[in-house]
C-alpha cells in the first residue's frame, strides 16, 4: 500500500480532477495524504472517504497554532471532516517569500508521501513540487499546462487522469519490486 500525496489549491477544489483521483486512489487500496484543508484537499478527501470498500486511510497533515493548554491546536477549519488520521505538526505553513531552506509542514507532506500528485495551486503547491524533486519523490502534475508553467521540465505534466493512474501504478510496482529485491 502506497501513500499517495495529493497537493493543490487550498481554495479551489478542482473537483473534476480531484474527485475521480480520490476515488481511484481509494479503489486501488492506497492511503491518501493531504494538507487536511479546503480546496483540492477537501475534494480529493471527500471522494476518497466516500468510496465504498476502501481499505486505505485519509491522512491529513494539519497546520497548527501555539496553544497554552494543548501546546499546539489545529488552525480554524482544519482538519476537514474527511480526514481519518490527522497529524498535527508545529511546523508553519510555507509563507510566500520564505527562504527555500526554511522548514515547513510541506516537508512533512512530501517526505511522508511515496508518490506526489500536484493539482493546480499556489506558492505552497509549487514548494511541494520542488521538495518532491529535492527529496527524490516521484511527482507528476495534473491539470492545465499553464498552471504548471514555472514547474521544471523534468516533472511530468498531464491533463488526463489516465496518465496519472498509469504513473501511480508504475511507481508502486517499482517500489514493490525494489522492496522485494532488498529482502
Amino acid at each position: 500500500m502506497a501513500i499517495v500525496g495529493v497537493m493543490g489549491s487550498g481554495t479551489t477544489e478542482w473537483d473534476e480532477l480531484a474527485a475521480p483521483l480520490g476515488t481511484w486512489i481509494a479503489q486501488s487500496g492506497h492511503d491518501l495524504l493531504t494538507g487536511a484543508g479546503k480546496g483540492v484537499m477537501l475534494s480529493v478527501s471527500r471522494a476518497f472517504s466516500g468510496t465504498k470498500g476502501r481499505t486505505g486511510r485519509c491522512i491529513g497533515i494539519v497546520p497548527t497554532m501555539p496553544d497554552a493548554v494543548l501546546g499546539f491546536a489545529p488552525l480554524a477549519g482544519y482538519p476537514n471532516p474527511f480526514i481519518d488520521l490527522p497529524i498535527l505538526t508545529p511546523l508553519p505553513r510555507r509563507e510566500p517569500g520564505a527562504a527555500t531552506e526554511a522548514l515547513s509542514r510541506n516537508h512533512v507532506n512530501v517526505l511522508t508521501s511515496d508518490i506526489v500528485i500536484a493539482l493546480p495551486g499556489g506558492h505552497g503547491t509549487l514548494d511541494e513540487i520542488s521538495l518532491a524533486l529535492r527529496y527524490a519523490r516521484p511527482v507528476m502534475c495534473l491539470g492545465p499546462y499553464e498552471a504548471f508553467a514555472s514547474v521544471p521540465a523534468e516533472v511530468g505534466k498531464s491533463t488526463r487522469l489516465d496518465d496519472i493512474f498509469r504513473f501511480i501504478t508504475a511507481q508502486t510496482a517499482m517500489k514493490q519490486s525494489s522492496g522485494s529485491a532488498a529482502r
